[in-house]
């Protein structure tokens, strides 16, 4: 049998080499040596300014980042108090004559293959309680938009004491049960937050909590 020099792979002419891909999740089918076209499961980072470090313009504040209506009792800002990088994402609840609940979301669009495992993971920290601080609950998700949203990653944290806040940041990180169900190549990654306060006109007297070092990855 005569073999083939032309390249650094040592191979009978006239045969295709095939090479498996294996993964945590499920055993690919044989393909060529274009392993990027056929694992589309390769870890590469979906989520655009995770870490918050690129503002946007006119009524963005951070670039791709699209926050929810507005005007709103809890303002979206810059902090320079960061878990990674130089600056993250404020969520400041603003004054109201009494205690109510205030609620913000932000969310980005990110592009997925279909059949991948994803996770995702964050920081926090709930860095100061304002005036009146009753409670403070966070939701991070990943969902598809088919009938009806649909989680395929639900993460929810609640603060239920003032004396919770100043600890410092906390790191979020889970795995999805499934993955992207076929059909879907756009997944929505949202931050949800609901404060219970009535805050004051200082920035002492306003509740505070911080997101950063934001990511999503097909594992």
């Amino acid at each position: 049998m005569s073999y083939d020099y032309s390249d650094k792979l040592l191979k009978p002419k006239d045969k295709e080499v095939k090479l498996i891909i294996r993964d945590k999740k499920k055993v690919l089918e044989p393909c060529t040596m274009e392993i990027v076209k056929c694992s589309p499961c390769l870890p590469r980072e979906l989520v655009r300014n995770g870490g918050f470090e690129i503002l946007g313009a006119f009524d963005q504040v951070f670039e791709h980042w699209t926050t929810g209506p507005q005007p709103s009792d809890i303002r979206v800002d810059e902090s320079g108090i960061a878990h990674e990088g130089i600056s993250s994402m404020s969520f400041n609840s603003l004054p109201t004559d009494e205690v109510q609940f205030k609620s913000q979301r932000v969310f980005q669009n990110v592009a997925v293959e279909p059949g991948c495992f994803l996770v995702l993971s964050y920081a926090t920290n709930f860095l100061q309680a304002g005036v009146d601080f009753d409670e403070l609950s966070f939701r991070a998700r990943v969902y598809y938009n088919g009938t009806r949203p649909t989680d395929i990653i639900n993460i929810e944290t609640r603060y239920g004491s003032a004396i919770l806040a100043g600890t410092g940041f906390d790191f979020h990180q889970k795995v999805s049960d499934v993955p992207v169900p076929e059909g879907n190549t756009t997944l929505t990654v949202e931050f949800q937050i609901r404060i219970r306060d009535r805050a004051g006109v200082t920035g002492d007297d306003l509740t505070v909590f911080l997101l950063d070092s934001v990511s999503l990855r097909p594992v």
